[in-house]
């Protein structure tokens, strides 16, 4: 049992320091269970006691990760499925983030206290009544909160399932501290129910979303009146959310701030690279859930094969080799269109060594490669997805020491000014182009509460709010260099919207294609309620907060905890 009560020891003081929530009656019974079983093996010898330890000790691991607030699913355990593509550096950082040296120091030390002080105690009786006693405390405050709750409401109402909550900076980096300060206010009014006033429950409101979705299309764009006289690039990038521009402070990057146009609560639906492509790729038609990602797709809404219709030659490229989670043929398998082989990322300057060790291609490099080729093609106009993984945690610089976190802000910095190298080489050239920035997810680089950095198996607010810009490039449109202010889109938005927006560019005649009047094309673009989901884990906008739903659990308000850990220095708010 030594090891045993030095497990219950460490979470009974994490909990104490607030770290975790300690799940009362599941380790009364665990403790019970050794207990019990601990007669049959001074009777049967070594063998019976090793057999129960590796019989429990799986389930006491997945309860306290429960209590750390992880979610812990088959994505999860497809996520650490994965561990074994990483390189061998990427996973020293991993566990540096995950344990720091002096928690092994704790550990051990309390190892050899517990060892000596168990010759003069029953240091099995202590733990038992301290698990006993956090369990009592828990107890009569829920009741004591339930109590509380009918008498301000006048009538019972379902209780929300009990839970650590996010305790990190991400939603105060992603939100703004005035949009952060009034959704805290709202929480304290939504943690008695699960019911709106209506009588509306979300679940109910999910199903209703995803019901509304099936129904919703951006307009056709085969029956253009002429053959498109621009070219469209659309850039997805791996790793990048509001909250990671603020932790890289890069908010007020050129790039940013010279945009025609900037989407502010542009929703990328989910937290992993794969689902993002195809949600971006099938954008044309409304959000489905994630299970229907992986289901055929109606011709009609994939983006590529409509532009193909439209007379746009289609064509992919990529900064590194797609090989991961076989990326490169699920985003063949979406475009709906024919597509050369792309530009090889070999074909260029290494720009990062990516968290597998492979070589992942400059962008400015590839980009500017790419397209001193297109020039070079007679094709009247080009449609092209380009994929980059630059600021993909785990990437580092080559030849440098630094791990991938203390390069973010390097990485990102020279991916957007990279992206405006681009943009100043098709405005020499002389042509049009729809220039469209679109993050998968975020980076997660300030970490969350069951969420260590880096990590995106919750695809919250901090994760899957992006930064998504365009910028129109023609000779006749503002000159370089000139001042100008990107018009802000402030309604909640996903891909649907940029489909539409598209569409309306292209359906616009000539004279209003050389200079767009964009607060004209961009008003009333179709809005999306903040649904996100990765694999069974939902997050939703609900009664004007963020409500999670994971396996196993009831819905729960996601927010932040009474003591957030914020940045050491002030930081820029997000737009």
């Amino acid at each position: 049992m030594l090891v045993w009560n030095l497990y219950f020891l460490i979470k009974l003081g994490l909990h104490a320091g607030g770290v975790l929530v300690l799940h009362p009656w599941l380790n009364l019974v665990l403790f019970g269970l050794l207990v019990l079983t601990s007669p049959l093996r001074r009777k049967l010898g070594w063998w019976f006691g090793a057999l129960r330890d590796l019989a429990l000790v799986a389930p006491a691991t997945a309860l306290m990760l429960h209590e750390l607030g992880l979610v812990v699913s088959w994505a999860l355990i497809d996520q650490i499925r994965q561990l074994f593509g990483f390189s061998p550096q990427y996973l020293w950082e991993l566990a540096q983030r995950s344990v720091a040296p002096w928690q092994l120091w704790v550990i051990a030390a309390a190892y050899l206290l517990v060892r000596v002080l168990n010759r003069y105690l029953r240091i099995s009786t202590w733990v038992f009544f301290g698990v006993l006693g956090v369990s009592l405390v828990q107890g009569v405050n829920a009741q004591r909160e339930q109590v509380q709750a009918f008498l301000a409401k006048g009538r019972q109402e379902q209780p929300l399932a009990t839970g650590r909550e996010n305790d990190s900076p991400a939603e105060l980096l992603a939100l703004g501290r005035r949009d952060y300060e009034a959704l805290n206010a709202l929480r304290e009014r939504n943690l008695g129910a699960t019911a709106d006033a209506q009588g509306n429950t979300p679940d109910g409101v999910l199903k209703s979303f995803f019901d509304a979705q099936q129904h919703l299309a951006a307009q056709a764009l085969h029956s253009l009146p002429s053959t498109p006289g621009f070219d469209v690039l659309i850039l997805q990038v791996c790793s990048m959310s509001w909250a990671d521009l603020q932790v890289a402070r890069q908010t007020q990057h050129p790039l940013l701030r010279g945009a025609d146009f900037v989407f502010d609560h542009f929703n990328s639906a989910t937290s992993y690279s794969g689902p993002a492509a195809i949600r971006l790729l099938r954008g044309r038609c409304g959000q489905g859930d994630h299970k229907s990602l992986y289901s055929p797709a109606h011709e009609g809404c994939q983006l590529f094969g409509q532009l193909q219709q439209a007379g746009f030659a289609v064509e992919m490229g990529m900064n590194h080799n797609g090989t991961f989670d076989n990326f490169r043929q699920l985003v063949r398998g979406n475009l709906g269109a024919t597509v050369p082989d792309p530009l090889s990322y070999t074909a260029v300057p290494a720009g990062v060594q990516a968290f597998d060790g492979s070589a992942v291609g400059r962008d400015g490099d590839y980009l500017r490669t790419w397209w001193s080729r297109r020039l070079s093609s007679n094709k009247p106009a080009v449609a092209l997805y380009y994929n980059t993984i630059t600021l993909h945690d785990g990437n580092v610089l080559p030849g440098s020491r630094q791990d991938s976190l203390s390069t973010y802000p390097l990485r990102v910095e020279r991916l957007l000014t990279d992206i405006q190298s681009l943009i100043a080489d098709i405005r020499k050239s002389g042509r049009r182009a729809l220039v469209l920035v679109v993050p998968e997810h975020g980076a997660g680089l300030s970490g969350e509460f069951g969420q260590l950095v880096g990590l995106r198996e919750l695809p919250t607010p901090g994760i899957t709010r992006v930064p998504v810009i365009g910028y129109w490039v023609s000779p006749t449109a503002r000159a370089a260099g000139e001042p100008r202010s990107p018009v802000n889109i402030k309604q909640p938005s996903s891909y649907l919207a940029l489909s539409e927006l598209l569409g309306r560019v292209l359906q616009a005649d000539a004279q209003k294609q050389a200079d767009p009047a964009w607060p004209v094309l961009l008003n009333d673009l179709p809005a999306t309620r903040h649904v996100a989901q990765q694999g069974n884990i939902t997050v939703m906008e609900y009664r004007e907060s963020f409500w999670l739903k994971a396996p196993g659990t009831d819905w729960r308000v996601l927010g932040p905890a009474e003591h957030a850990a914020l940045p050491d220095k002030p930081v820029a708010e997000a737009p």
